[in-house]
């Protein structure tokens, strides 16, 4: 009998204790922190469309041309040196 009080004095405890009020105010901040430091490291990288889908300079063509149309241009190839450029 004493080992399921004492079990459920451990339960009531761990439930009071999980149950009280949580300050979130750091975490908040500490989001934008991570949120500006991303924002000052992120690069534009052009080259995945004609780079990493280029097998045989077929597929990277088509990639690119689909990244185009997709961004409401007439089109686009991969130039020699492997940047997507669309046309107008």
């Amino acid at each position: 009998m004493k080992i399921y009080v004492l079990v459920s004095l451990i339960l009531v405890a761990v439930a009071v204790i999980s149950a009280a009020p949580y300050d979130s105010r750091d975490e908040v901040e500490l989001f934008e922190e991570i949120a500006e430091e991303v924002g000052e490291r992120a690069t534009r990288q052009r080259r995945v469309t004609c780079d990493l889908l280029s097998a045989g300079g077929f597929v990277g063509d088509t990639a690119c041309a689909a990244n185009c149309l997709s961004m409401g241009k007439a089109g686009g190839h991969c130039n020699g040196s492997g940047v997507c450029v669309c046309r107008r």
